[in-house]
């Protein structure tokens, strides 16, 4: 079982074990039907000699899963005359991916990331909101290209101070999966804070500082995303129906929207409004969340305004009225007609 899986604060106990029975489910060539709420209900009981987990303990368990990042929902299979769901694919991980990562294989992540917002679970909105944050701090989403396996594992190694050379396995190395101060084997990640065992110790012996990682990433943000990309959400025009969704829910909408690149983000709004406006969409929300990752993903079109009429420009409103066209006489046809008439007038 991933180590990280009993490491991570975001879980509790339930989710753990949840991760761990879809595990064991999993067939030899790492797919397995995806077990039912009725299955999980006696693997997933919290209380001791219970017979079963509620449902609402299963969905709550898949939900943090999801938010997490431990499994991803990739597809969902319907039936094309009713709609109605018939199956779920879903992903599990080894380790918890990126917000980045997630997103490109949950199609739904942002939708399930606002429908948390506002969870009958406490504990579930916890979670929705520090995925908010997660989201505000990856990296990956200001416009840096997904790294590959590789990559990530090389600057792991990188941040640990190893070279290539020490990490090929020589002749002479240690073969012993429990001792010895050079095994790559264990604590592969570099430790979040001084105070936790580490490679080496302190130089000058000195009173480590627990929170030093933490302190200058909240620098950071507080230095770039509360005051330029603040600034730059006030210059937008926020339709009326977004003051109508639920203060965390504008909260996320608007930290989310900042990882949206600038050019897009009025475009986005208006036409969330739009379609809201045209098809009385059910869950505002969790449809905004849905634009706002198709546009970090690259695949936003904004269509529902360009179907309308087109307002008449400025121009077009302040010409006046055409008027027919006049048939122009010659002068010198003019002149005969005169000539006949003093003709007339004389001879009468």
């Amino acid at each position: 079982m991933p180590r990280r899986l009993f490491l991570d604060r975001r879980l509790t106990p339930l989710e753990r074990n949840a991760w761990q029975v879809f595990r064991l489910m999993l067939n030899d060539d790492g797919v397995t039907a995806f077990p039912t709420y009725e299955q999980l209900r006696p693997w997933l009981a919290s209380m001791p000699c219970a017979g079963q987990a509620s449902h609402e303990t299963v969905a709550r368990a898949l939900t943090l899963l999801r938010l997490t990042r431990w499994l991803s929902l990739v597809r969902r299979r319907r039936d094309p005359k009713t709609g109605r769901i018939l199956g779920n694919l879903y992903v599990l991980h080894d380790e918890p991916l990126t917000p980045f990562e997630a997103m490109q294989l949950d199609a739904d992540y942002l939708a399930l990331v606002s429908q948390s917002l506002g969870h009958s679970a406490k504990a579930v909105q916890v979670v929705g909101l520090n995925t908010l944050q997660e989201i505000a701090d990856d990296p990956m989403l200001s416009g840096r290209t997904l790294p590959s396996r590789l990559q990530v594992l090389a600057e792991r190694l990188a941040d640990q101070g190893i070279t290539a050379s020490e990490s090929y396995p020589q002749e002479d190395a240690v073969h012993d999966s429990e001792e010895g101060p050079a095994s790559l084997l264990r604590n592969s990640d570099r430790p979040s804070s001084e105070s936790e065992a580490g490679p080496k110790p302190a130089p000058d012996g000195a009173l480590r500082n627990s929170k030093q990682d933490r302190t200058v990433r909240s620098s950071h943000i507080d230095e770039v995303r509360t005051t330029a990309q603040a600034r730059a959400l006030g210059d937008l025009q926020w339709p009326k129906r977004f003051a109508e969704l639920k203060a965390e829910q504008q909260a996320g909408a608007k930290m989310a929207l900042q990882q949206v690149d600038a050019a897009l983000r009025q475009a986005v709004l208006d036409e969330w409004a739009a379609r809201c406006g045209k098809h009385g969409i059910r869950n505002p929300a969790g449809y905004l969340f849905g634009i706002i990752q198709r546009a970090m993903r690259g695949e936003f079109n904004a269509w529902a305004k360009q179907t309308g009429p087109a307002p008449p420009t400025p121009s077009a409103a302040r010409a006046p009225p055409t008027e027919p066209p006049r048939n122009v006489v010659p002068p010198e046809v003019a002149r005969q007609h005169i000539e006949r008439l003093r003709d007339l007038l004389r001879k009468s």
